[in-house]
């Protein structure tokens, strides 16, 4: 049996060779084995700003941009560069209040169950066991809008994230869309096509954002540079993610409540 010391003279004159091991222990790893993160803004009331909670974090301020896997945490005023690749709209359904919140299940805009929410003070909510409709004991439905993005940072680097946009951000959702879909080409046969949704960078920073019932940070997207002309590996890797998520490759990590993916005056 080899002691402690036979193993650090072994270390100290071993050479690992990483090529040959390449991928090892991955074997049984699927797309469940992997969780997109969400990338949100931070309110006032968001744990990762106080500092008398424990999923603090250093440096974290209301408007900063948080990745809920990483727990990388980027100033608003900076924001990030990101490719979007893919989109989704979906319904939400959270548990109730009084049951502890939690994500409960997501629907798509043409499921039937959507019918039997009702809408109160601007909120849609599910009767309750009871079959009543009460805010702390009814669940509750949220129109929210998936923006599948690669975020690319200083480095080059890069990886997945999910923008998700709900409640007064779902303008800024529509006019990215609409942005997007504005940005046209004259195909091979003369046709006026539009590009694909990742042909673009955009910067995605916050601004400070209010009504009659409170304040908050919501997103400012601004178009940047095309992403061929920055790196065409970047956008192949744009457009292999982008096929990920149609042949349903990719797993969402779906966050513990509706107020980790709600960036607005709601919470």
């Amino acid at each position: 049996m080899a002691t402690d010391v036979d193993l650090k003279k072994n270390t100290a004159l071993a050479v690992v060779d990483y090529d040959e091991d390449a991928g090892s222990g991955f074997e049984q790893a699927d797309k469940d084995a992997y969780a997109i993160p969400y990338l949100s803004v931070l309110q006032s009331g968001s744990p990762q700003v106080k500092k008398s909670d424990g999923a603090y974090i250093k440096g974290a301020e209301e408007g900063s941009l948080f990745n809920s896997v990483t727990q990388e945490v980027v100033g608003g005023d900076v924001g990030v560069q990101v490719i979007p690749c893919y989109y989704t709209r979906r319904f939400v359904r959270w548990g109730a209040r009084d049951g502890g919140g939690g994500f409960k299940a997501e629907y798509t805009s043409d499921d039937p169950i959507i019918s039997t929410a009702k809408n109160i003070d601007g909120r849609s909510y599910f009767p309750d066991e009871k079959g009543e409709i009460n805010p702390k004991t009814s669940d509750v439905l949220v129109d929210t809008r998936n923006h599948y993005v690669m975020v690319v940072r200083k480095d080059g680097s890069f990886s997945p994230a999910v923008v998700s946009m709900t409640s007064s951000q779902l303008k800024k959702s529509r006019q990215w869309m609409s942005k997007m879909d504005g940005l046209k080409f004259t195909g091979k046969d003369g046709q006026v096509k539009t590009k694909p949704m990742f042909s673009h960078l955009y910067t995605l920073s916050t601004v400070p954002e209010s009504n009659d019932a409170g304040s908050w940070f919501g997103y400012k997207i601004t178009l940047g540079e095309e992403v061929s002309a920055v790196s065409p590996a970047l956008y192949a890797a744009a457009k292999a993610f982008q096929k990920s998520i149609t042949a349903g490759e990719v797993k969402v990590q779906q966050p513990m409540s509706d107020a980790g993916v709600m960036e607005t005056e709601d919470f």
